[in-house]
């Protein structure tokens, strides 16, 4: 998943509202065209001997049909000519939906956000809708145990058709290793991330088919954005981190004690190895640091020293992704032989090494140029100029065309942390260390506490839950 940042857009919950008829298969939505035109039908309309299409009722096979396997849904943009379609069915008595027009909208919300009803786009050629100048939508609601075939990429059948590939990704997972950038989220007391869940999951009942086909499609199914439920949000910059801790305790009146949720160090590999699991319902999302995006949307994106990276979507308010910062070569005259030289920035873990040069990846302006400064002062004999020529990218990408021209990628990158994320790590470091032994006994008596409240609540409820 990439993060866009846009100045335009806050953190919040966007709601659409579409105005719509729904309308069975059966009656099908009809409308009549000129001579020249296609009639939108379907296996309900019957055909006479002078060529008229004419509507006709369910029998009672096509009843059970509709009602226990399969039921087909055109949904149409509400118009006038469809209104008065409508309250045609209606006094004909073919509306099938007329009476329990509620019951029908609620199980088709349930349907929806089970993930049982799925498009068909090729039920009606798209040129004839731009003729028309109407669109239609027809969907397949899938009832019963009327599940999909299995996909060929799905979770499951990857695994036996061998469709993994882990040569490149290996291979960036161990620069990644090596690299150790430290990346951040919010765990609570039993040392668990915190997982946001969907609304869809609370306030949604399932029956045993549901659950079933939710079983089924974990593992035999594409994965689908709509399908998750859970999502896990890791932070560059350990500020975002801790405010997005404090909103969790704001919205939480239960949680007082400040080692209920804390946050937690870990690294850009280990999140990388969460992304390529595939857990189906939970959505790994890493958030780059806010402040360096309005910075860079605000003011960097305009300096002359930073030149864009050609795969990188950027706007006037809109970056994608985390942003990513690389020191371009300089020609530079050199004070002893005055030549010119082509100088080229790296990073040496060890001087006598020649494995040890790394093409140094920094995550914030300010820290590229503090490295430049370093650097310029040890190539005294050279004449550098003050501020470096930079290609700006993002994180995100960069790891993709690392994956697929690993070959032609940098051999040895190296990805710097910003200044806060080093500071926030030395004082972690600092009071790790003087953390003494009632704390980890507090830390202990906090999980026999929430162990002995669930054991007390699934024997006084209704509705035992799994220990």
């Amino acid at each position: 998943m990439v993060f866009f940042y846009s100045t335009h857009n806050n953190i919040q919950s966007i709601k659409s509202y579409f105005s719509m008829n729904i309308q069975s298969h059966y009656p099908v939505q009809l409308l009549q065209f000129n001579n020249n035109s296609e009639i939108i039908s379907s296996s309900v309309l019957h055909k006479s001997h002078n060529n008229n299409y004419k509507l006709i009722s369910r029998n009672f096979f096509m009843e059970l049909v509709n009602k226990f396997w399969k039921e087909t849904i055109f949904l149409s943009v509400s118009d006038n000519s469809s209104d008065m379609y409508i309250e045609q069915l209606k006094s004909d008595g073919l509306s099938i939906y007329s009476n329990n027009y509620k019951n029908f909208l609620c199980y088709f919300s349930k349907a929806l956000i089970n993930n049982r009803i799925h498009i068909t786009s090729d039920f009606i050629d798209n040129y004839k809708i731009k003729q028309l100048n109407k669109t239609y939508t027809k969907y397949i609601w899938k009832k019963g145990f009327n599940f999909s075939w299995p996909s060929k990429n799905s979770y499951f059948l990857s695994f036996l058709t061998k469709q993994l590939t882990f040569n490149s990704s290996n291979r960036l997972i161990k620069h990644l290793s090596i690299n150790r950038l430290p990346i951040f989220t919010v765990i609570n007391n039993l040392n668990q991330i915190i997982l946001s869940e969907s609304s869809n999951e609370i306030l949604v009942s399932r029956n045993f088919i549901d659950r079933l086909y939710n079983v089924y499609s974990k593992y035999f199914l594409l994965n689908n954005v709509n399908q998750i439920k859970y999502q896990a949000l890791f932070f560059i910059n350990p500020n975002d981190a801790k405010e997005y801790r404090d909103y969790i305790k704001y919205t939480n009146s239960f949680i007082k004690n400040n080692h209920l949720v804390k946050l937690f160090v870990t690294r850009l590999d280990i999140y990388y190895n969460l992304m390529k699991v595939r857990m189906k319902y939970v959505d790994f999302r890493l958030i780059p640091d806010l402040e360096e995006l309005g910075n860079l949307v605000s003011n960097y994106q305009y300096y002359k020293n930073i030149k864009v990276h050609p795969s990188q979507y950027l706007v006037k308010n809109t970056f994608q992704g985390q942003p990513i910062y690389f020191i371009e070569p300089v020609l530079a005259k050199n004070k002893n032989t005055g030549k010119l030289e082509l100088i080229q920035y790296h990073y040496y873990n060890d001087i006598n090494s020649i494995n040890s040069k790394y093409t140094a990846i920094f995550m914030n302006y300010k820290t590229t140029l503090l490295a430049w400064q370093k650097f310029k002062q040890q190539m005294f004999n050279y004449q550098l100029p003050n501020k470096p020529n930079l290609t700006l990218y993002n994180l995100e990408s960069f790891m993709k065309d690392y994956e697929i021209n690993f070959k032609t990628s940098l051999k040895y990158p190296l990805f710097v942390p910003s200044v806060e994320a080093y500071f926030y790590l030395k004082n972690q470091t600092s009071t790790n260390n003087k953390m003494n032994i009632t704390q980890k006994l507090i830390n202990k008596s906090s999980y026999l506490k929430i162990f002995s409240q669930r054991i007390i609540w699934s024997l006084t409820s209704k509705q035992p839950v799994n220990l």
